[in-house]
């Protein structure tokens, strides 16, 4: 999963998968360690769950994980070097 997700966000992929038994369509923008420990990806999320936004996703609670099409780039309000991430290992 984290050389998917890794890769997404290089290709500036859309990604599939279910998360909290939605399934979601999401533009992958940081992937990395939260400050508590979790790995976790932030993103817009642009098709399920409570509507488009940046939202963000424990790793450990997404399932059935494909990439997608492609997007244009980061969304606005799109802040690199979050600082709720203790380490990032990729980002746009």
């Amino acid at each position: 999963m984290n050389s998917m997700i890794r890769k997404a966000i290089d290709d500036r992929a859309c990604l599939e998968f279910v998360y909290k038994g939605v399934q979601r369509s999401v533009e992958p923008h940081t992937y990395g360690v939260l400050r508590s420990g979790k790995n976790a990806l932030c993103g817009w999320q642009s098709a399920g769950g409570s509507g488009e936004g940046f939202r963000l996703f424990f790793s450990d609670e997404i399932s059935g994980l494909t990439a997608g099409d492609p997007f244009d780039g980061p969304r606005p309000g799109f802040q690199r070097s979050d600082g709720q991430f203790q380490t990032i290992y990729s980002e746009l």
